[in-house]
């Protein structure tokens, strides 16, 4: 065996390629949870209420069980024109503008989708009453509807505080609230509030909500015993999906022990589960641990239709751990249908490995017509070289020298080594000065210059 390949790029081209499981993100993954607000709080408030006011709301509640919600909305303001806005504090003997007068205008433009309006109105409302907890949660669902996350936050925590009754979904909403805000350290204050208050009442999807918001904070640490209570109780595609999300932090965290028991645990469980063994080669492979790699991504392509860029890795691992007879007719294949210099080059590679230069020049030139990259004509020129035919070389690599820049300096080093071969010194020579203004090729092309002049003495 011969010295392995070394694929460039190895472990870039396996987060491309190899591990492509989890392709949302987080955000888009969990639940919000977050409630449609399709319905509104009505008014359990125990408020001492004036009898004009309770009339007008009795009708105005009618009229919104029928659906009328701007005749009830014209009713609301109609009623409030009858008297002035008194100050906060000062006497409203008909409650023309009691708390609930406003709390009810503001239920009705929820309903018409006059957010801005219904928000107003709440906001008056609990200006003049700030303990109405329905208000508060109403206001919340106005806010949150307008994407004013942190307003809506901060209102679905007062509704919690100011009810009798502590509902923890109404602190995962403010958490939740916040987390879309963008503002992951209050949004984990809250969700830590909630398991500390209610630990029996947490929901899957709450956890959900608490992972992201701590891996957008870059706690990924805290996240793990959340994300592996979640993959311990969700079953099916939700299991498979949190499965996913562990293994990811496990190597985002460079917990590679943890990684690879997990997955060689679900490759047992699951052998026939192809997303496992592609998941294990990821895992080998961010080791270097090319053979292993090689078998299970061999195992993945037996049970999926692997992609152009999964056959590629394999027939580059094929080729790194030193097996070209097996690497060839992959890339042979796909350059049937694609044309790719990095294949042609890797296919070049493969034959020269087998000993069979002459095929390895064959496939070079039924391919190189359909790559136009001016970098192939090394590869021809090596070849040439590598059989001997030191002429034809000589004159692809002075070709490339004129038309490839990126190889100029050592197409002319190569040029010169061919000419040599021939005898052709003085070609030679010309050669090797040109190369020798190249920095990379400038103390090969002088030593080769130093011993042409030694052999002419």
């Amino acid at each position: 065996m011969g010295k392995p390949f070394r694929i460039k790029g190895v472990k870039d081209s396996l987060r491309a390629v190899a591990w492509r499981m989890v392709t949302t993100t987080l955000l888009a993954a969990v639940a919000m949870g977050m409630p449609l607000f399709d319905d509104v709080v009505t008014a359990s408030a125990s408020e001492s209420v004036p009898v004009a006011a309770q009339l007008m709301l009795t009708k105005a509640a009618r009229l919104m069980e029928k659906k009328e919600y701007q005749q009830a909305v014209d009713t609301l303001l109609a009623f409030q024109a009858k008297g002035d806005a008194p100050s906060v504090g000062r006497s409203d003997p008909r409650g023309h503008h009691h708390p609930l007068i406003y709390f009810a205008l503001g239920n009705g433009y929820l309903m018409l989708e006059n957010l801005s309006r219904a928000e107003n109105a709440y906001r008056e409302a609990l200006e003049r009453n700030p303990d109405n907890a329905d208000a508060w949660m109403n206001l919340a669902g106005a806010c949150y509807r307008q994407e004013k996350y942190a307003d809506a936050a901060r209102s679905f925590l007062k509704a919690y505080e100011t009810a009798a009754e502590k509902k923890p979904e109404r602190l995962f909403y403010g958490a939740a609230a916040y987390l879309n805000a963008g503002d992951h350290q209050r949004s984990i204050a809250v969700f830590e509030s909630l398991l500390a208050a209610h630990p029996d009442r947490i929901e899957p999807a709450w956890k959900e909500n608490l992972i992201h918001a701590l891996l957008a904070a870059d706690q990924s640490q805290r996240a793990l015993p959340h994300i592996i209570e979640l993959v311990q109780t969700y079953e099916g595609d939700d299991k498979i999906r949190w499965q996913e999300i562990l293994l990811q932090q496990y190597l985002a965290l460079d917990m590679n022990n943890e990684a690879l028991a997990l997955v060689m645990a679900l490759t047992r469980d699951h052998p026939l589960a192809s997303r496992w063994w592609k998941a294990l080669a990821h895992v080998h492979l961010t080791a270097s641990r090319y053979e292993e790699a090689l078998a299970a991504l061999t195992i993945y392509s037996w049970l999926a239709v692997p992609t152009e860029e999964e056959q590629k890795l394999l027939a580059d691992l094929f080729l790194q751990v030193d097996i070209p007879v097996k690497a060839a007719p992959i890339y042979t294949a796909m350059l049937h249908h694609k044309t790719d210099r990095h294949l042609l080059q890797h296919l070049v590679i493969a034959y020269q490995r087998l000993g069979r230069p002459e095929e390895a020049l064959e496939h070079l030139e039924k391919f190189a017509r359909h790559v136009p990259d001016p970098s192939v004509g090394m590869l021809k020129g090596d070849l040439l070289y590598e059989l001997g035919r030191y002429e034809d070389a000589a004159d692809v690599y002075r070709q490339v020298a004129q038309t490839d820049a990126q190889h100029t300096g050592r197409a002319w080093l190569m040029a010169g080594y061919a000419a040599w071969q021939m005898n052709d010194l003085n070609g030679s020579r010309t050669a090797f000065e040109r190369a020798a203004g190249f920095s990379d090729q400038k103390k090969a092309a002088l030593a080769a210059m130093r011993r042409i002049e030694q052999n002419r003495q």
